[in-house]
């Protein structure tokens, strides 16, 4: 019977994965699903896929459609779906040990270290998204900073101030907020382009200095969330090398294209930083959710998450031999889901030239874009793009004009753009980060804008 069903399931999805350009890019679910009451004694795995099927399958983002644009949702993959089955299968816990899985993490973690050209002692983990990356980052930025002091005594009342542009990803204000340095501690500098200023951010540090704040650390991006712009990484980080500052980038949106030769030069800088944290899921077309952390001086790294837990201890030999790294020593959690085997499989499906392909691909797409909006008599572009972010709007009409738009794409199922302001207006932000767009997509999108 599982069997049956198992093989049923997989046909049907990968038949569903077929046909995406065919179906609606989102359906909404009905106000109400009649959703059964907890059941006492079991349906059976078939009745349970199948209600599955019909209530939930047909009403998610959509973000594996090709003109499914917001926000910066990846696509996925087929290798890396069928990768998290087999891992979800294993069902194993990747915390430590001499366990297939957690050679394989650190083996694909090598393969990234390598690529951002970080030396091979420093460390890295994976995660389930940026957001949490940013946070770990900062948390050994904060234990750098202190001596330590930090974890043994609480923050108590030191005033750590870190820095960054206006258009910084609000993770890190969560990650300031959590690691006990307040919301006040993110000094975010406006800036009109998007990009941090070097001349204003050292103007703030010595201001910041004079009023009995200790400046730690200084986030740069390589992609902003809105329009995709790249921070000056190279002058950030020879900044924070003069100034005893910490230098993180948050690479979310677009780290990954620093495995492309021809992209590489606009993100010179970031194989320098202290710290990186990036996405998988969204350009690296990954299954969700795979964030990624490399800190390039390991033993700090392990030195802020470590704890001495006998219950934690290891034997001669077994599954947690002496001497076997142990994950768990450089974040919070202990439990971890196996994130390394859809890596591994689209990896190994695709290649690193498949990949490249994919980010190289998504950037001349942008650019097709802006110079079409360019053109087109009703629509202004609002910057020009620097990797995969497109934002526009239309020459005349307010804020309620564009929202409905976008409500009316999104509700028939044409396409997916998400809500975003530029500058304080309402704007269409096109995100391409799907390896299944095509530029014809693209022109029926300003079709049915113009028509609207």
């Amino acid at each position: 019977m599982v069997e049956r069903v198992g093989h049923a399931l997989l046909s049907r999805v990968i038949e569903r994965h077929r046909r995406l350009r065919d179906d609606a890019c989102y359906r909404a679910p009905p106000e109400a699903h009649d959703w059964d009451d907890l059941p006492a004694t079991g349906r059976g795995v078939e009745a349970a896929l199948t209600a599955a099927i019909e209530r939930i399958e047909p009403f998610g983002t959509g973000n594996a459609h090709p003109r499914f644009w917001g926000w910066v949702l990846g696509g996925g993959s087929v290798a890396g779906m069928l990768g998290q089955w087999l891992a979800a299968s294993m069902n194993a816990n990747v915390f430590a040990g001499a366990q297939g899985p957690v050679q394989l993490e650190l083996a694909v973690l090598g393969w990234f270290k390598e690529w951002f050209s970080f030396p091979k002692e420093s460390s890295a983990i994976f995660l389930d998204g940026c957001s949490s990356a940013n946070v770990n980052a900062l948390a050994v930025a904060r234990h750098w900073k202190t001596r330590g002091r930090v974890k043994r005594e609480g923050v108590g009342s030191a005033r750590l101030r870190l820095y960054a542009s206006s258009a910084v990803h609000g993770s890190i204000v969560k990650a300031a907020e959590l690691l006990g340095l307040g919301s006040d501690a993110v000094r975010r500098l406006a800036s009109a382009d998007d990009r941090l200023d070097v001349d204003r951010l050292e103007a703030a540090i010595d201001e910041d200095i004079g009023l009995g704040w200790t400046p730690f650390c200084v986030v740069g991006n390589a992609g902003t969330v809105g329009i995709g712009a790249i921070d000056p990484l190279a002058r950030l980080q020879a900044l924070c090398a003069r100034r005893g500052l910490w230098f993180h980038v948050d690479g979310a949106i677009g780290a990954l294209g620093y495995l492309s030769p021809a992209l590489r030069p606009r993100l010179a800088g970031l194989e320098r930083a202290d710290s990186i944290a990036f996405d998988l899921h969204k350009w690296g077309q990954i299954p969700y959710d795979a964030g990624c952390l490399l800190v390039r001086d390991g033993k700090l790294h392990a030195a802020t998450f470590e704890l001495d837990a006998t219950y934690l201890g290891s034997l001669p030999g077994g599954v947690v031999p002496h001497g076997s790294h142990a994950f768990h020593r450089y974040a919070p959690g202990l439990s971890r889901a196996d994130r390394a085997l859809k890596v591994w499989t689209t990896l190994q499906a695709y290649g690193v030239d498949g990949l490249v392909g994919v980010f190289e691909g998504n950037v001349a797409q942008a650019q097709y874009l802006a110079e079409r909006v360019a053109e087109h008599p009703r629509f202004v572009a609002l910057h020009e793009p620097e990797l995969n972010v497109v934002c526009f709007r239309y020459r005349e009409g307010d804020d309620a004009l564009h929202e409905q738009a976008l409500v009316e794409l999104q509700t028939s199922g044409f396409a997916v753009l998400s809500p975003f302001r530029h500058e304080g207006r309402a704007c269409f932000r096109v995100a391409l980060s799907n390896h299944r767009t095509r530029t014809e997509d693209l022109d029926a999108l300003l079709d049915r804008l113009s028509s609207f």
